[in-house]
């Protein structure tokens, strides 16, 4: 039997690593003047959420005339924002994109009533990624919304995404995403047989946990137990793949960057679909690496 690059202790230590990430989940703060939009956002954000599951993540407050808006604390992971009109260059809302940027929390800015306008405050942390625009009343498309919160939270969207599953498909995207640009990078630079799998394992070994947590998995031992059966799969077809390097056309280096990014990308589909509860996973679900394969041997 094949043995890991990273032993069983490693991977129950990076359990352990990444159990903070689900036991205090931050939430989502959004505010904003117009209520029907605020309730909208937040309807969207809600969406395929438990009933009442939510109290905890996902909080909605309309500003009144004369009553200071909520303080941020160490439990606001992000603060969404809707504004529209005069609103956006108003002395209140750039008080509150301030105080959010001091206070080290991120923002999200939903203009409604400014479409196709190219707004930004780098100053404050709210730059073009993290403004999304919106119809009259608040109406987003679901993705640019996760999107954008997603990019602004990081990590912490994570155990948010357990509890909000508008976020779950884009928390997956990114990590994977970023996952496989960090191998690709790794199996560039790493010119010994073998010396990149212990670290490009426990790449992989950290974002197939953080997609189970984004799942609600809990991150526990025999959860470490079934990753490594999953990071298993994974290692005994990239296994392969270095077997059938020799074969392949190209500059060595660029031919291993290319399987480190298809292999992990693949392996991070496959973890997504296993949580799902869609498929149990195996060598063979991991066909887009074989058929990247195939294709760089022409």
């Amino acid at each position: 039997m094949r043995r890991l690059p990273v032993s069983p202790r490693k991977v129950i230590s990076l359990v352990n690593e990444l159990r903070g990430l689900t036991e205090a989940p931050r939430h989502v703060l959004v505010i904003g003047s117009d209520g029907d939009a605020v309730g909208s956002v937040g309807d969207t954000l809600a969406a395929g959420a438990n009933a009442g599951g939510t109290a905890h993540l996902l909080s909605m407050v309309v500003l009144e005339e004369g009553v200071a808006p909520p303080r941020l604390n160490g439990s606001t992971g992000v603060v969404v924002m809707v504004a529209g009109g005069d609103e956006l260059s108003s002395a209140g809302l750039r008080a509150r994109l301030d105080e959010a940027h001091a206070s080290g929390v991120p923002a999200v800015l939903v203009l409604t009533e400014a479409a196709g306008m190219e707004l930004s405050f780098p100053d404050a942390g709210a730059g073009p990624r993290r403004i999304v625009s919106a119809a009259p009343g608040g109406r987003v498309a679901p993705g640019v919304l996760a999107e954008a919160v997603v990019d602004a939270t990081g990590d912490a969207a994570v155990a948010m995404s357990a509890g909000l599953p508008s976020l779950r498909d884009e928390v997956c995207r990114q990590l994977v995403k970023k996952t496989a640009r960090q191998n690709a990078v790794v199996g560039v630079l790493f010119f010994l047989p073998g010396s990149d799998m212990p670290v490009m394992t426990m790449n992989e070994a950290r974002m197939v946990l953080k997609i189970a947590a984004a799942h609600g998995e809990s991150v526990n031992r025999e959860r470490a137990l079934e990753l490594l059966g999953i990071i298993g799969a994974g290692f005994g077809l990239r296994g392969l793949a270095r077997q059938a390097l020799d074969l392949l056309p190209g500059p060595g280096w660029l031919v291993k960057g290319s399987i480190a990014y298809s292999g992990t990308r693949a392996l991070g589909q496959a973890a997504q679909a296993y949580f799902n509860g869609g498929v149990r996973v195996t060598p063979a679900k991991l066909e887009p690496l074989a058929e990247k394969i195939r294709q760089l041997r022409g």
